[in-house]
């Protein structure tokens, strides 16, 4: 019964929180990220993006232009409480050099924006222990390299794939939701007793 308590209690608190400050939730384009996701994506309709498909259960895909280039845009939203949490935007393909370059310059824009990020590369075409011998040489960018940005209301990810970059921008209170039912259902799933 106390657990019970404390959850609902928390929840409350959760919900509450969301529904009375929309400022606290993270902005993508000048949008908290935040309600519904089919809301959210209309919302963002009316900046000038279109909404391409379901591609599945509880995501939206969006296109549209952002910073300046043509972009697939996704809203991946809660499954109980069906609450917009993350948004993806997928930038445009490009070779390894070109890659390289946009690479660092999203990382120089989002710094000038979100204070410095905290960079992790996955590997390197050549190891730095040795790249003190030649210094011409420069660290290559992989897939899987990224930085991210921590904000008060969320976190924003640059990330290398597999010859683009992706951003993700993910609001710090509606992912804690995302993680509480997540946990609900996977209890739910092995057949644990929830104590009242």
């Amino acid at each position: 019964m106390k657990s019970l308590n404390i959850f609902l209690l928390l929840l409350i608190f959760i919900v509450n929180s969301c529904s009375s400050s929309p400022e606290e939730h993270l902005v993508f384009n000048d949008i908290p990220i935040h309600g519904n996701p089919a809301q959210f994506a209309n919302e963002l309709t009316k900046s000038g993006f279109t909404i391409s498909q379901v591609t599945e259960e509880n995501q939206i895909k969006l296109n549209g232009v952002f910073l300046e280039q043509n972009c697939e845009i996704y809203v991946y939203a809660t499954k109980k409480s069906q609450l917009a949490y993350k948004v993806r935007v997928n930038l445009p393909g490009e070779i390894p050099d070109s890659l390289q370059v946009s690479f660092e310059k999203l990382q120089k824009l989002f710094a000038s924006n979100y204070g410095m990020g905290k960079t992790r590369y996955k590997q390197y075409r050549n190891p730095e222990r040795f790249m003190f011998n030649e210094p011409g040489l420069k660290r290559q960018i992989k897939k899987g390299d990224r930085t991210r940005y921590t904000t008060d209301s969320g976190f924003i990810t640059l990330e290398v794939q597999d010859g683009y970059i992706s951003i993700t921008y993910l609001d710090k209170v509606n992912n804690e939701i995302m993680k509480i039912e997540v946990e609900e259902e996977d209890k739910q799933e092995s057949g644990e007793e929830i104590s009242f």
